[in-house]
């Protein structure tokens, strides 16, 4: 499948489900009846929602005119949201009114998106975006455990989701791409020419190992930036419908900010997910890529296990999580030996942790504690974000930042594998993390790897 023809399979999938046009009429009903009658909550909100059978969210958002959409798909598939329009927006997931709206219809979510550095000057491409944001969806197609439903939240007079909603019932659906011509070049900096070469990436690893070896700073990890230029622009439902088929096992995510500009991702790393006070978190770090062959792909994988360096930075980012969590939980438990995580061009050493959080700890306090962790940062913390303001020669935005789901079931990836979408340019972004005896012609190839499946999907051809 092309890209061109993906749009079109995932739009009019959409447009020709009558399960679906009538579930819209029938909320919309319900919208007006909540309107008319004056029965919103205590708090200034209601919910409504009306089941079906079945769209796929990812479809129902190609369907819909861009420009206020976003997208969040859990890693194991059981949770997949798409919605369109805002009902209401929060700069913190412990903002009390957001706290009050849940209490209110314990079915609410919010999607959150947040920078990696909210210290770092914003770069003009991501000044659109939020430094932190926890939107409430105006209208949302949900997908949780084989049931789909369409809701709308109501809040205030309900302008915002009406028009939401009169936008879903429209069916307009994109135009049709064709023709697309990547081209690209592999760059360290973010815009063509600076520092687009790999000696300034190994300028930048050499003075991080400075620092390593002068301490007290254990780990750093450096990103890179490769940037795709299509012919017309890029279409983020497209691109994130073949990062999924190319990257299945990944928490997916498309944060729009307004038309032409998103950020998506697949990433395979979670923060953690939290029901009640269950928690889960988990230590991914150590990459190889993954093998032409079978037996090939088994030798990197012996590899991985017998590398002190990798068992290293490994046991750096575990040891952060432990410590991090240790004063808000009850009790805890993790793997002694790391696993092996293996995705379609890369596999990483990870260690799963399980907590029973104290009573009281909150979704903020979480985000606060665990982001960012030595996966994409380094440690200690803040002393490795300095350096790595000073190494990085772009604004990471979104890239390595909380992205997720904020609800009865809270789920938070880290937004690694990821793009900034302006316009006809695709900016991908991957990290390596530097510790001592780290290469940098070795970490530059573990960032080839992780940019690969970027470059198969935005040079994808029928």
């Amino acid at each position: 499948m092309t890209l061109s023809s993906a749009r079109f399979t995932l739009a009019s999938g959409v447009l020709r489900n009558s399960a679906l046009a009538e579930a819209v009429r029938a909320l919309r009903a319900k919208v007006d009846d909540v309107a008319r009658r004056g029965t919103l909550g205590g708090e200034g909100i209601r919910r409504v929602e009306v089941e079906f059978a079945g769209a796929d969210p990812l479809a129902f958002l190609a369907a819909q005119r861009p420009g206020a959409r976003a997208y969040v798909r859990g890693r194991d598939g059981v949770m997949a949201i798409a919605s369109v329009g805002t009902a209401a927006s929060f700069g913190s997931a412990d903002d009390p009114a957001f706290q009050a709206m849940r209490d209110a219809e314990p079915r609410l979510i919010g999607i959150l998106s947040q920078r990696f550095d909210s210290g770092r000057e914003s770069g003009a491409e991501w000044r659109g975006f939020s430094a932190a944001s926890v939107r409430v969806p105006a209208v949302e197609l949900r997908r949780e455990a084989g049931r789909t439903t369409i809701g709308a939240t109501v809040v205030g007079d309900g302008a915002a989701t009406r028009a939401a909603l009169a936008r879903v019932e429209s069916g307009e659906s994109p135009t049709d791409p064709h023709g697309l011509a990547p081209e690209f070049a592999p760059g360290f900096g973010a815009d063509e020419g600076v520092n687009s070469s790999l000696s300034a990436w190994k300028i930048a690893v050499d003075a991080t190992l400075a620092e390593i070896e002068a301490g007290p700073v254990r780990k750093i990890v450096l990103a890179r930036t490769r940037t795709f230029r299509l012919g017309e622009d890029a279409d983020p439902c497209e691109l994130l419908l073949r990062l999924g088929e190319n990257e299945p096992g990944t928490y997916q995510f498309l944060i729009e900010d307004a038309p032409g500009v998103s950020f998506l991702g697949a990433s395979p790393e979670r923060l953690f997910q939290r029901t009640g006070n269950k928690l889960l978190s988990e230590a991914i770090a150590g990459t190889r890529p993954r093998g032409e062959t079978p037996a090939r792909d088994q030798h990197l994988v012996e590899s991985l296990f017998a590398s002190e360096k990798d068992r290293h930075e490994h046991q750096l980012v575990l040891d952060q999580i432990l410590e991090k969590l240790a004063p808000v939980v009850a009790s805890i438990r993790f793997a002694r030996y790391p696993r092996l995580l293996r995705l379609a061009n890369v596999q990483h050493l990870c260690s799963p942790v399980d907590a029973e959080l104290r009573e009281g700890v909150s979704d903020g306090e979480l985000l606060a504690r665990l982001h960012p962790t030595p996966a994409v940062c380094g440690q200690p913390v803040e002393r490795a974000r300095t350096i790595i303001r000073a190494c990085e020669p772009f604004d990471r935005g979104l890239y390595a930042g909380p992205v997720g789901i904020i609800g009865a079931t809270t789920d938070v990836c880290v937004a690694i594998r990821s793009a900034l979408l302006v316009g006809s340019t695709v900016t991908a972004f991957a990290g390596a993390g530097v510790v001592a005896g780290s290469n940098a012609e070795s970490e530059w190839r573990e960032t080839e790897h992780k940019l690969a499946t970027f470059e198969r999907v935005v040079a994808a051809r029928g």
